[in-house]
């Protein structure tokens, strides 16, 4: 019986994670799928890699629309720990409700070539994805975060935002641990002046079906850097208690 690519980088992973770290593997059960919406807000920034002037025109020809054909653009967010943040969750439903009043984190500035919906997102590591949101679930040995695997489009100028992607959802939580997972739909949107937007950041956990399950294949093989994940958060908490 021939086994498939896919099939073949499935079974490698978890032999992988048996390997590396059977024991957080083993204390999560995983059950589930995600359901409902989350909204963050805060503060983000459109740099390029050319550089954006005063005018909001750089060397290689930032068009009035804002956007860089020509060069790598990058979503950074402004806070204490820019480019990361945090942002707050200001809203949230379903599964997400435990994460209300929490802050936020990108592991990443979120950085594409491209406009409109020929964009091509950057930073995504096969089998990982790419830019990532976590925020810790208070009160719990928890967290959920939220991973880019693509994007759809990308429009902006100066004075406005709008950013849909697609990619994973996932929520860990109790004890013992309960893992749960969906294809997710990630859209920023932003307004603002020269560049620098007020941002909401909202992820709706998607349907079963489709695409929609094999992205979840793929962010399944993940378990490894979700439990580096965990741990980051963890180390956060302690820091700043």
């Amino acid at each position: 019986m021939k086994i498939s690519k896919f099939l073949w980088s499935v079974l490698v992973a978890f032999a992988t994670v048996a390997l590396i770290a059977p024991q957080q593997v083993e204390a999560i059960i995983v059950d589930g799928r995600v359901s409902g919406q989350t909204t963050f807000t805060g503060s983000g920034t459109i740099t390029e890699s050319s550089g954006i002037s005063s005018s909001g025109i750089s060397s290689s020809g930032i068009s009035s629309s804002g956007i860089n054909s020509n060069g790598t653009n990058e979503l950074d967010f402004n806070g204490q720990f820019f480019p990361h943040g945090p942002l707050s969750v200001t809203s949230a439903t379903g599964d997400f409700i435990p994460i209300m009043g929490s802050q936020a984190n990108f592991n990443l500035a979120i950085r594409w070539t491209g406009s409109g919906s020929s964009v091509t997102l950057l930073d995504v590591l096969p089998g990982v994805g790419g830019p990532a949101w976590d925020t810790p679930i208070a009160g719990a040995n928890g967290f959920a975060t939220g991973t880019f695997f693509s994007l759809k489009s990308v429009t902006f100028d100066e004075e406005s935002l709008t950013l849909i992607g697609m990619g994973t959802t996932q929520i860990i939580s109790g004890d013992p641990l309960v893992q749960k997972d969906s294809a997710a739909r990630i859209v920023i949107q932003g307004t603002g002046q020269d560049f620098t937007y007020n941002l909401t950041v909202v992820t709706t956990a998607v349907p079963e079906g489709g695409s929609g399950l094999g992205l979840l294949a793929i962010g399944l093989v993940g378990l490894v850097a979700v439990e580096g994940l965990r741990r980051k958060i963890a180390t956060r908490q302690n820091r700043y208690a």
